[in-house]
């Protein structure tokens, strides 16, 4: 038996099998890999929705929702820039630097300004229409009129405005949006965010911009529109959509229409002449204190039957809001329009008239307008005009128009007083909502605007403040005195401070009278 022990031969065993442990380490190897760069890219992916791959797998997902409609006491709060401080501000940038700045901006503008603590930079300022041209299928932004101007004063500063709508409203918008029209983007009320920026191989800078309230806007006597957020963004082509060859056949088109409207040359001898031209205003559309849908068309109400307003005694009867042609075209703000139900023509009230100025008299009457002035001088010496005297324009508006409330129903916003908001005049507005309280004397009252003072205070050591007021209501007379609180508070449109260090608040009158 012990033989037979000792005899046992292993290699008359079974022949054991293989565990293959290194392709099973190669396989566990390869799964980690794979599952490392899963999640590697789904961070790149939920982090880089502007990538055209990447926007593509979340709209699959869902995990994206389309651009919405912001209300303008509820927009993202940002900074207002004007054409020199955009220049000033991203003409340093490197190449690299611009790329993911423009990663940024297109980034929050598809997240909807959620996910950013950065302030959003919108434009300010004058412009004068290029050229406009209908958006395709092809172009990022699939049904609109894409705007093309150019600040004026400033040419180094091109904008290419986006006006996303459906293609019922393209026509009316291209019959609005036409060549050399000026374009005029206000202060905290058109909130027209930089989504891209681009060097223009002559040295200009080209910032894309668009809307974020998506309003509706009418131009009297000539046709009206809405915009809407768009759906669905195409990324593949990017921006900006006025690029190359289009963006030189703007510039070209604008050459040749200067050519055949050259501006009025500016002499000291000759009272500059600007022709009146029509004004594109925001149709208010939802009622006050009712929310803003976030996506979809505004729907426009119909156009009622003009209303003759009532005249005024001692004042110029104002114009119909339904078929005045006012001067400059400015995008106004969605706000501060009227609402007049069910006509759009407003009609003013029969308000009973201040007494009369007392009149002075001179010893010797002046000429009067139509009186030709003497052409030379006792001595036989010709007299020259060196000067034209021009009516002071902070005390005119145009009949400018725009929504008033009842006191104690404006919209929420933040109350500054006087010595709170001329700090913002070196701080700069942070673009939100404000309103101005406290007590005011009139130191200037004109047609349709007024100049006050702090009525606690001597005149220099107080900021000017510029009130603007709606056509047909009536400015208060000079040296009276009012309490302006949360009740009836006044719109803060703008804050200047002037080379005298003297700040000028121009504020807009946006309680009913």
């Amino acid at each position: 038996m012990a033989d037979d022990f000792y005899g046992y031969d292993d290699a008359d065993a079974e022949p054991k099998g293989h565990d293959n442990l290194f392709l099973w380490t190669i396989f566990i190897l390869l799964l980690v890999g794979l599952a490392f760069a899963c999640w590697m890219g789904s961070f790149w992916v939920f982090g880089h929705p502007e990538q055209p791959r990447a926007y593509a797998i979340l709209k699959k997902l869902k995990k994206l929702d389309a651009p919405l409609r912001f209300e303008v006491t509820a927009a993202p709060p940002g900074e207002f820039l004007t054409a020199q401080k955009l220049f000033e501000r991203y003409s340093r940038y490197s190449r690299l630097e611009l790329e993911n700045e423009n990663g940024e901006l297109l980034r929050n503008y598809i997240r909807n300004y959620r996910e950013t603590k950065k302030l959003v930079t919108y434009v300010t300022g004058h412009f004068v229409i290029l050229d406009s041209a209908d958006l395709k299928p092809t172009d990022m932004f699939p049904s609109g009129v894409v705007t093309l101007a150019q600040a004026e004063g400033f040419p180094q500063v091109v904008v290419e405005h986006v006006f996303t709508a459906p293609e019922g409203n393209v026509p009316a918008l291209r019959a609005l949006l036409q060549t050399g029209n000026p374009l005029k983007l206000e202060r905290t009320n058109d909130l027209s965010a930089v989504i891209h920026i681009e060097r223009v191989p002559d040295g200009r800078m080209q910032f894309t911009v668009i809307p974020l309230l998506y309003g509706g806007y009418e131009l009297p006597g000539k046709g009206r529109f809405s915009l809407e957020p768009p759906a669905i963004l195409n990324m593949v082509p990017g921006l900006p959509v006025m690029k190359g060859p289009s963006l030189q056949e703007g510039l070209n088109k604008f050459a040749a229409y200067r050519r055949n409207h050259p501006l009025p040359s500016a002499s000291p001898n000759t009272p500059e002449a600007t022709p009146a031209k029509h004004e594109i205003a925001r149709v208010d559309i939802v009622e006050p204190g009712a929310p803003t849908p976030e996506k979809g068309t505004l729907p426009l109400p119909e156009a009622g039957i003009p209303v003759t307003p009532i005249p005024i005694p001692g004042q110029p009867t104002p114009r119909r809001i339904a078929s005045a042609a006012p001067t400059p075209m400015r995008m106004a703000s969605l706000a501060p329009t009227p609402t007049p139900h069910p006509q759009l023509a407003m009609v003013q009230p029969a308000i009973t008239p201040r007494p009369p100025e007392p009149q002075m008299y001179a010893a010797t009457p002046l000429p009067t307008r139509g009186t030709p002035l003497p052409q030379y001088s006792p001595d036989g010496v010709k007299m020259e005009r060196f000067i034209t005297a021009q009516s002071d324009p902070t005390l005119s508006n145009n009949g400018a128009t725009w929504r008033t409330y009842a006191p104690g129903q404006a919209p929420p916003a933040k109350e500054v007083s006087l010595d709170e908001v001329s700090a913002l005049a070196d701080h700069g507005q942070s673009g939100e909502r404000l309103y101005l309280r406290g007590e005011f004397r009139v130191t200037a009252s004109g047609t349709s605007r007024a100049v006050l003072r702090d009525a606690t205070r001597p005149d220099d050591q107080s900021p000017r403040v510029v009130v603007e007021y709606p056509a047909g209501a009536v400015p208060p007379p000079e040296k009276e005195r009012f309490v302006r609180d949360g009740g009836r508070p006044y719109l803060i449109s703008d804050i200047r401070r002037g080379a005298d260090g003297v700040v000028t608040i121009y504020v807009r009158e946006i309680i009913k009278q």
